[in-house]
């Protein structure tokens, strides 16, 4: 069988049979040509290969790649192996692979306070208005880079005060706007919005009139954070992340929360009821005083009780 054939088919079939984004499809392009490779390199035919080669390869990466990246390696296998075992009748060695524990870590965040603070920084000229509207939309509807620089003109419906959006797999969810994310939307869009081309499919166009890309945001956001002096880690991810916090922390329904999020499994949703746990406990140990032992808790029983009775 023709390997790299195989891939491309491959990599077709999850970008028009399965939906994929373009982001998801990127990285299994990636991880499959390191596979490839390797079985190259060890002069491995497909058809021979099982569990202990496949485990082998991952091994092999464990001292140049994350265990986050042999994770999704491992997925991408699954997938590979998955789709070869149905449409080729190949055996299928990848079912019992044991990927690396993914450490959990709580996302970065930013408070309300904070992201008020970036806000004020954009002026009024195109170049500030764009900005400002790519963060507000960001933080104000918890999207994805992908689905920010994808929206359609045509799913954006500012008198009907929501936008809709397709994620993974092409999944539809509507997500409502608060009043100042209008507002800034159509100041965006009546003013500055210039797009060329076939750009004007789209809401959020560069200022060279061309579609907004990964980079412009990405780079956006990391000065943001800079000038804020936020986390190195804060990224446009960490506004989806501020995005659900907030719907936490004001006590929104967690179905509801994995809806507007778009998240399949709510599982991956209830990492944010972690965040706002941690926050509490940090709240706690600042407004409380430190537990006291000894003569200089002793000394202050009577004017703690004489507090007490004072309490309203």
């Amino acid at each position: 069988m023709d390997l790299e054939n195989l891939v491309r088919t491959y990599l077709i079939w999850i970008e028009n049979g399965q939906g994929k984004a373009k982001s998801t499809i990127d990285s299994q392009k990636e991880d499959l040509r390191l596979f490839v490779r390797y079985l190259k390199e060890e002069d491995v035919q497909l058809e021979d290969v099982d569990q202990v080669f496949l485990q082998g390869f991952l091994d092999s990466l464990s001292l140049r790649y994350q265990a986050t990246s042999i994770s999704r390696l491992t997925s991408t296998l699954r997938s590979f192996f998955g789709y070869l075992n149905i449409f080729y009748g190949l055996k299928d060695p990848s079912t019992l692979l044991q990927a690396p524990k993914r450490e959990k870590k709580l996302p970065v965040w930013a408070d309300g306070k904070e992201i008020d603070e970036i806000l004020k920084r954009f002026d009024e000229s195109p170049k500030g208005i764009l900005d400002k509207t790519i963060i507000m939309v960001l933080f104000c509807c918890g999207l994805r880079v992908s689905e920010l620089c994808t929206l359609k003109q045509n799913d954006v419906r500012l008198n009907q005060k929501q936008i809709r959006v397709y994620g993974k797999g092409g999944k539809e969810r509507m997500i409502p706007l608060v009043d100042a994310c209008v507002s800034q939307m159509e100041t965006y869009s009546q003013t500055i919005r210039k797009p060329t081309g076939n750009a004007g499919i789209y809401f959020f166009v560069s200022p060279k009139g061309k579609q907004l890309n990964r980079q412009y945001v990405y780079r956006l956001v990391k000065a943001c954070a800079r000038q804020e002096n936020l986390s190195p880690e804060f990224s446009p991810h960490s506004l989806r992340h501020s995005y659900a916090t907030r719907l936490i922390e004001k006590d929104t329904d967690l179905r509801l929360v994995q809806e507007l999020l778009g998240h399949s499994d709510i599982s991956t949703t209830q990492i944010y009821t972690h965040i706002d746990s941690s926050r509490l406990v940090d709240t706690i140990d600042t407004a409380l005083p430190s537990p006291c032992f000894g003569s200089d808790c002793a000394n202050n029983q009577d004017k703690n009780e004489q507090d007490e009775d004072n309490d309203c």
